[in-house]
């Protein structure tokens, strides 16, 4: 491939990204952080009560912007900070009822909309897509 597709294809991958956060928050009213806090509540509820670290590590973001974030959470009563039970030092995040009940609703409305997006691809297309972004993934975290 030569050298400008490379950077067509990033400069597609960022623009897509970029239009679906953008188009979410224009017609869904989302605040612009909620795909980030989604992100993070999605996470939280499926590892075993991640530290703030570890929450930083996965969203590739510094230590600070993790802590307003998860403040934030809390702060909305979505996430509850919890003492670990081996070190009193060392915080765990819960997804809490609410949490759990604005991550069905966020994920439902992120679902609606990218169903109704795809519909412009045929199966074939769709399953194309698919693959493609599992490839990237895997080669991703090589």
């Amino acid at each position: 491939m030569p050298h400008t597709n490379i950077k067509q294809l990033i400069s597609k991958i960022f623009a897509v990204s970029r239009l679906i956060r953008e188009r979410a928050k224009d017609h869904e009213k989302i605040d612009p952080f909620s795909f980030l806090k989604l992100e993070t509540l999605r996470y939280v509820a499926e590892k075993d009560n991640p530290s703030m670290k570890d929450i930083a590590d996965y969203l590739c973001i510094t230590p600070p912007s993790a802590t307003s974030l998860i403040n934030s959470l809390v702060k909305a009563g979505q996430l509850e900070r919890v003492h670990d039970k081996n070190d009193r030092r060392f915080v765990r995040l819960v997804v809490t009822p609410k949490g759990k009940t604005a991550l069905a609703g966020g994920f439902k409305k992120i679902t609606t909309r990218m169903r109704r997006v795809l519909s412009n691809l045929n199966a074939k297309e769709k399953n194309g897509l698919f693959k493609i972004l599992e490839k990237l993934s895997r080669a991703y975290q090589k």
